[in-house]
């Protein structure tokens, strides 16, 4: 049992070759420079796009606070993981766009990060929390802005008909009473589906669920996003149409907030009772 036992350890730790997190964290951002440059150049050009890195960070750093009074053995990060994702950036520098090598910088170091703070490898959820820190939300804008738009204005053209109002759509437009309301771009929802998947991996890693139930939980935060949002644009229809008269200015915004509240409470509880679903097999 012994030598099992030796034999499983040394196949974790990449037959021996081990190296501590925090000199690989800093190895690898030492190697992996010009990413990093690239993406503090992005950052500087607009700050809000660092918003899902800070907030990545933040989370896992109360999270290892909260943990501190559950001491455990160092970690150690195989050579073999390091070695092999060092390989593919500068395999793929020169052919990789900026964002793809920073993806992997990215990666290589919020991974050795997490091994240095929590004595463990990453959960299936921390990959998807990398991908969200990328400064990738202008490109999903663009990319599926108008998709989301359409699918958006379509629902809520389905929900104030089943309210008995005779609203048509036309493109990214609600028509009623010969007046036009648009679907701009703040309308698509793609800001408010950045911030539920967020919040969605943040809690499956808090979690720890396993692939499955975290495949199941981003869909269903898809899901709820889109709900929320033609929740949102058919309350705001009412409020821009004029059919609530004497609408605060406020109502804009607090309409959307309480959206994404409800859209965000509900995902909570998804995960609660997927966690409790996870749990059951392994207690019986």
């Amino acid at each position: 049992m012994v030598g099992l036992a030796k034999s499983q350890a040394a196949r974790d730790t990449g037959g021996g070759r081990v190296m501590h997190p925090l000199l690989a964290t800093a190895l690898v951002t030492a190697a992996s420079w010009d990413a990093w440059r690239w993406y503090a150049l992005r950052v500087a050009a607009a700050p809000e796009e660092a918003a899902s890195l800070a907030l990545t960070v933040a989370f896992l750093g109360v999270i290892g606070v909260a943990r501190v009074s559950r001491p455990a053995p160092p970690h150690p990060l195989p050579l073999l993981t390091i070695a092999f994702l060092l390989a593919l950036y500068a395999a793929g520098h020169a052919v990789l766009p900026p964002i793809a090598r920073a993806a992997i910088a990215v990666a290589t170091t919020l991974s050795c990060l997490y091994v240095a703070a929590f004595k463990e490898r990453p959960p299936i959820a921390f990959w998807g929390l990398v991908a969200l820190a990328l400064p990738a939300l202008p490109s999903l804008q663009f990319t599926l802005g108008y998709p989301m738009r359409v699918i958006s204005a379509a629902l809520t053209v389905a929900l104030l008909q089943a309210h008995g109002l005779a609203v048509e759509r036309q493109g990214t437009f609600l028509l009623w009473r010969e007046e036009t309301i648009q679907f701009d771009a703040p309308c698509s929802g793609v800001n408010m589906l950045w911030a539920g998947l967020l919040l969605t991996l943040m809690g499956c890693a808090l979690l720890r669920l396993s692939a499955g139930r975290v495949a199941i939980a981003v869909a269903l935060s898809v899901a709820l996003t889109v709900a929320g949002n033609v929740l949102r644009a058919a309350s705001l229809f009412y409020v821009e149409s004029g059919l609530v008269t004497q609408a605060p200015a406020w109502w804009h915004e607090g309409i959307g907030v309480a959206a994404f509240v409800l859209s965000a409470a509900i995902t909570l509880w998804l995960l609660g009772r997927l966690r409790e679903r996870e749990a059951t097999p392994c207690a019986a």
